[in-house]
């Protein structure tokens, strides 16, 4: 009887030969998966909220008493509206995705990782129109407001200067920090381990 082979065929390389269980699950799919799913809850209600406004006013200007600053919070708001109203619309479609993908990523599947790129990119997207409106729209409301409101009490100009440009700082910061979620996203579940895994899965 012959002597069997002593040799062994190469084991098949790449990702989708190595089990899923060998590699070992990156600590990233779950924590994306489950921060997905409350982001998307947070903005899912703050999206509702914006709609409602949009819709039928702030319902919190009513305790503001009568008087020049109420008008101009009605005013401010008459005129944001076309931004609410764009926000909370790209906050709902946004937030589709982003179940999704926390949904797939906690279940470790395949496409959790489409479903996350998905959602961050079409985040950044909307996150670059809702700029686009702050400084067509929301910061030149606001810096007539605040100048109108500080022409009242007899404020010297210079102090409506410095609030109006610390407010479009402030908005443009706000929108741009907004950005760090979704580019860490993008970042960290696309690194080549991570890839990796996903690529080794088999649903």
């Amino acid at each position: 009887m012959s002597e069997p082979s002593p040799y062994q065929p190469p084991l098949p390389q790449g990702p989708a030969s190595i089990p899923p269980a060998m590699l070992g699950e990156p600590p990233a799919v779950k924590v994306f998966g489950i921060l997905h799913l409350v982001f998307a809850g947070i903005g899912l209600i703050g999206a509702v909220w914006g709609l409602v406004i949009a819709a039928v006013g702030n319902p919190f200007l009513k305790f503001t008493p009568a008087g020049p600053e109420l008008d101009a919070q009605i005013a401010l708001q008459e005129k944001i509206n076309p931004m609410t109203l764009t926000s909370g619309i790209l906050s709902l479609l946004v937030a589709v995705p982003m179940i999704v993908a926390g949904i797939q990523l906690l279940r470790k599947r395949k496409n959790g990782l489409k479903w996350s790129n998905t959602y961050a990119w079409s985040s950044l997207g909307a996150k670059l129109i809702n700029l686009v409106l702050a400084v067509t729209i929301m910061i030149p409301a606001m810096q007539e407001m605040t100048q109108g409101i500080l022409a009242q009490s007899k404020a010297p100009s210079a102090v409506s200067g410095i609030m109006s440009g610390f407010m479009a700082a402030g908005t443009i910061l706000g929108i741009v920090i907004t950005c760090v979620y979704p580019i860490l996203t993008l970042v960290l579940l696309n690194r080549p381990a991570t890839k990796t895994w996903f690529a080794s899965l088999t649903k």
